[in-house]
């Protein structure tokens, strides 16, 4: 344990395992708290954003495109790396006209959540873009195929109740924004 009681594996020896584009994957061997040794394999990649743009008329602007890791094509709100030093409300601005034509003029942060705590250092940092302008065509990276997708809110509420989205990012968002709405419809 540390000096505040939290259970504590402290690093004893690193290993870089592999470099790539994206990520670099790294074994740690660790002092476990009770003295034994552990191996721990761990995922650095770049932190994250995502945004759910939602128009005036209740529409999210959402992105279709495949996942090679888990072999499906899925609907998802537009996201991606930040960019150097570039600040979470600047990547997620960048990101949402690249994917959807749309940049809001509002962006409002949900929360920030680490993605895969267990084996990954990433955080993603999720928005909600309202106030949209329809600024181009999709300007997507040169090797993301991307199509554009729009439905109704509540189509995309469902879609998470009902398991037909699957990603973190989307599900939060969805589940979120649905509680805002839930929280004005009190008031």
């Amino acid at each position: 344990m540390d000096d505040n009681g939290n259970v504590y594996e402290q690093i004893v020896r690193r290993d870089m395992l592999f470099t790539g584009k994206y990520l670099k994957l790294e074994r740690l061997y660790v002092k476990l708290p009770d003295g034994r040794t552990g191996e721990r394999e761990i995922v650095r990649v770049p932190d994250a954003v995502s945004v759910l743009p939602l128009d005036e008329e209740g529409n999210v602007h959402l992105v279709r495109q495949h996942r090679p890791a888990i072999e499906r094509t899925l609907v998802e709100i537009p996201a991606g790396l930040l960019d150097g030093d570039e600040k979470p409300e600047e990547a997620a601005l960048r990101e949402c006209e690249e994917e959807t034509g749309y940049r809001p003029k509002k962006l409002q942060e949900l929360l920030t959540y680490a993605h895969a705590e267990g084996y990954s250092t990433g955080f993603v940092t999720l928005f909600l873009g309202t106030d949209l302008e329809y600024r181009a065509g999709l300007e997507p990276d040169s090797t993301e195929f991307i199509e554009p997708v729009c439905m109704p809110f509540h189509k995309l509420f469902e879609m998470v109740k009902t398991n037909q989205i699957v990603d973190s990012k989307t599900i939060l968002s969805a589940l979120l924004v649905q509680g805002m709405i839930n929280d004005d419809t009190r008031e």
